[in-house]
C-alpha cells in the first residue's frame, strides 16, 4: 500500500476507534525494546500467573508481566463470564490466555496454534493446573469446524516487520497486517451473532488493514506508553 493511502486508512481506523485525538499514526522505535523481547522468548522460563503455573518453552510466546498476554487477561478479568458458554483462542502460543478462561470461568475452551510445539505445550500446561482445554493444530481458522463460539480471542502478532527468526515469525511479527487481516475476514465465519472477537494490535501494527471490514470495532483496552507507544485489545462484532 502506497505511503499516503497507508496514512490515510491508519487515520481512518484510529477515528472509528475514537483514538485519533490520542495517539498519531506514526511507529515508534521500539528496536531495542523487541531485540530484548525475543531474546526473553529464547528461554525457557516458568510463570505463576493467578494462581496458574505456566511453562514457555524456548521460542513460544512468553507470558512475561509486561507482555500482552497479561494485557488481555487483567482486562478479561472484567468480563461477564456468564454470557461466554464457549470460548476459541487463536494462536494460543503456552496458553496462559486460554488456562485463565479455563480455570476461572463455567465455559468450553479451544486452544490452537500453528505450532505443534506450542500446542503440547499448551497441553502439559492444562494438566499441570488439571484444568480441561480442547486443543488442535490449526494456521488461523483452517482447522476449526466450530461456528459457534461466544468469544475468539487472537493475541496477534504485533509488529509490522519482516522476521528474522522464528520466535519473530511465530509470535511477534505481522508484516503489512496479513495475519490480522486474514484473522478478522474469516472470524466472523466462526462467532455467534451475539459473540465478541476480540484481538491486539499496537503503534507499530499494521492496523490499516482493518479499514474497509465488515466488521463493528470499539477499544476493549488501551495502553499508553513511552514515546508515543501505545497498545490495545480491539473488540469486533460482525
Amino acid at each position: 500500500m502506497e505511503f499516503n493511502k497507508r496514512e490515510i486508512a491508519r487515520g481512518a481506523v484510529l477515528t472509528k476507534l475514537g483514538l485519533s485525538s490520542l495517539v498519531t499514526t506514526s511507529a515508534v522505535d521500539i528496536s531495542a525494546f523487541h531485540h530484548a523481547h525475543v531474546e526473553r522468548q529464547n528461554i525457557p522460563a516458568r510463570f505463576i500467573i493467578d494462581g496458574l503455573t505456566i511453562d514457555a518453552p524456548a521460542g513460544i510466546y512468553h507470558p512475561t508481566p509486561d507482555s500482552s498476554s497479561l494485557l488481555f487477561i487483567r482486562n478479561m478479568m472484567a468480563m461477564d463470564s456468564t454470557k461466554i458458554a464457549k470460548t476459541l483462542e487463536i494462536g494460543a502460543g503456552c496458553g496462559a490466555i486460554s488456562l485463565y478462561v479455563a480455570a476461572r470461568w463455567n465455559c468450553e475452551v479451544t486452544a490452537s496454534d500453528i505450532s505443534a510445539d506450542a500446542v503440547e505445550s499448551v497441553k502439559r500446561n492444562a494438566e499441570t493446573n488439571g484444568l480441561k482445554i480442547n486443543t488442535l493444530t490449526s494456521d488461523l481458522f483452517n482447522n476449526i469446524k466450530e461456528k459457534d463460539f461466544d468469544l475468539i480471542v487472537f493475541n496477534a502478532p504485533l509488529i509490522d516487520k519482516q522476521p528474522e527468526s522464528s520466535v519473530e515469525k511465530y509470535s511477534l511479527c505481522d508484516p503489512e497486517g496479513r495475519i490480522v487481516g486474514a484473522f478478522l475476514r474469516e472470524a466472523g465465519n466462526h462467532i455467534k451473532k451475539s459473540g465478541l472477537i476480540i484481538f491486539s494490535l499496537c503503534s507499530n501494527s499494521a492496523y490499516e488493514v482493518m479499514d474497509g471490514l465488515g466488521l463493528r470495532f470499539k477499544i476493549v483496552a488501551l495502553e499508553l506508553g513511552y514515546s508515543g507507544f501505545w497498545r490495545a485489545i480491539v473488540g469486533a462484532e460482525i
